[in-house]
């Protein structure tokens, strides 16, 4: 016979790892100081665009709608989310990213309250202005742009 309280603990055990691998149910995942060389990493060899903003930034708003529609349209476009948040503002950027139809795209935020190291770790040039665009080639060259993304900008720093 099973012990009732034997699907709750083994529920309980499953919701640990996960909180402890830094995944979680809404696919937002901690970003620490090694997180964008891995991000990279898992692009290597292909173009793909990184879109960092903030729940208070009401102009990264406007860039997230017009990604949210490119995703949409496109569901092989190569985005990445990260939110300079702390993760604590979790719930906030889940319904965000919702509204904007991005909740399926691979999304981080900030886990460390030394975001200076963390935005350091991204750009040394970037120094916390929102929103903020990493265009990466192929080759990973990279090309940054601070400000609102237009659809103009985007196709001349990635025409992939």
């Amino acid at each position: 016979m099973i012990d009732a309280a034997l699907p709750r603990l083994v529920l309980g055990a499953v919701l640990s790892l996960v909180a402890v691998q830094g995944v979680h149910a809404d696919n937002i995942q901690d970003f620490g100081p090694q997180t964008f060389a891995q991000i990279k990493s898992q692009h290597a060899g292909k173009p793909f665009i990184v879109s960092l903003w903030s729940v208070d930034c009401a102009p990264c708003r406007v860039e997230l709608d017009m990604l949210g529609k490119l995703k949409q349209a496109d569901a092989d476009f190569p985005l990445v989310v990260i939110s300079s948040d702390s993760i604590d503002k979790r719930e906030e950027a889940v319904d965000i990213l919702q509204g904007y139809g991005l909740d399926g795209v691979p999304t981080w935020m900030f886990a460390d309250t030394f975001v200076e190291r963390l935005r350091f770790s991204i750009d040394p040039q970037w120094y916390g202005e929102l929103p903020r665009s990493y265009f990466f080639a192929p080759d990973h060259s990279m090309k940054a742009h601070s400000g609102i993304l237009t659809a103009d900008k985007l196709a001349e720093f990635f025409p992939y």
